[in-house]
């Protein structure tokens, strides 16, 4: 009788560990929730981090902790190499149960099935919505490892916590804060300029406030412009996103003193915020939307 009800446990826990997970392929099975995990992309690791696992392996881990920052990637992760090429080898020594990568093409996801499973989402599109995509990843990500429940207390944690912020902004602005350009200096002569389809403009839009230099829809929410082009910001506000790629060369110019934005006291940094990471970016470019606009406050 203890060998039968022994037996009928292991198969009730098997039952319970097994996950069905949708990917950019279709549907993939596992039979427990993986240990050991190796995430391809920034925004996976943020994925996984925010679900309270820690994976064994990530990209690029000295530069994610300069652009990306939070959530705090811990030491005892590895290096796995380039987010455009990961080093394969160095995959295939950490003995993953599973591989999570996105938007990769699929003579390379076939050679990372030779080292483990391989779950390969589609995260960056033109056509679809960005936001929405990395809410479905987690998801997806939470499925597999078991952690739906804390998943769906996190996006409703991000729900409750952006309405805040908005109602915060509101109130401080009487009910009309600044028209915001979100922007990321390139070099002395250009920007990149957050539009739809961006996790910035997600959260502008969260936060109640307008696009002051409003861009169509891209794969990733972004464009290129000259400087010359945030002369069109001339009664709102501009919020650039550290750190900038080329410094902060272009502040000493006499194009950018004259800016209005600038003249008007309506420029503000913030610290680093991955602007094409996981779900969470959408709340933590909110707080730091929210806490750069406040002391622009009549």
């Amino acid at each position: 009788m203890i060998r039968l009800l022994t037996v009928c446990l292991a198969i009730v826990t098997g039952a319970a560990g097994a996950a069905t997970v949708e990917d950019s392929r279709g549907t993939q099975s596992f039979d427990a929730p993986p240990e050991r995990i190796v995430v391809l992309d920034w925004a996976l690791a943020e994925q996984v981090l925010d679900l309270g696992v820690v994976p064994v392996g990530a990209p690029e881990l000295d530069l994610y902790r300069d652009w990306v920052s939070v959530p705090e990637m811990p030491q005892s992760v590895t290096d796995v190499g380039l987010r455009t090429e990961p080093n394969l080898e160095r995959i295939a020594a950490l003995d993953p149960d599973v591989i999570i990568a996105s938007d990769m093409a699929p003579a390379d996801v076939a050679r990372l099935q030779r080292i483990a499973p391989v779950l390969a989402f589609e995260a960056w599109a033109a056509d679809h919505d960005n936001v929405a995509a990395a809410r479905k990843i987690l998801l997806s990500i939470a499925t597999l490892t078991g952690r739906t429940d804390r998943a769906e207390a996190l996006i409703a944690d991000t729900e409750q916590e952006m309405s805040q912020l908005r109602a915060s902004l509101e109130d401080a602005f009487d009910g009309a804060p600044p028209d915001t350009a979100v922007i990321r200096l390139n070099d002395a002569a250009s920007v990149w300029i957050y539009g739809d389809n961006s996790f910035p403009v997600a959260a502008l839009d969260a936060l109640g406030v307008n696009a002051a230099l409003p861009q169509a829809a891209t794969k990733w929410g972004v464009v290129q412009k000259p400087v010359e082009a945030l002369a069109k910001v001339e009664t709102g506000a501009v919020i650039a996103i550290r750190p900038h790629l080329a410094g902060s060369d272009v502040f000493e110019t006499p194009l950018w003193r004259f800016m209005p934005f600038v003249r008007q006291e309506r420029f503000a940094e913030t610290d680093p915020v991955w602007s094409y990471g996981g779900y969470l970016s959408l709340l933590r470019h909110a707080r730091a939307f929210h806490d750069a606009l406040l002391p622009l406050a009549p």
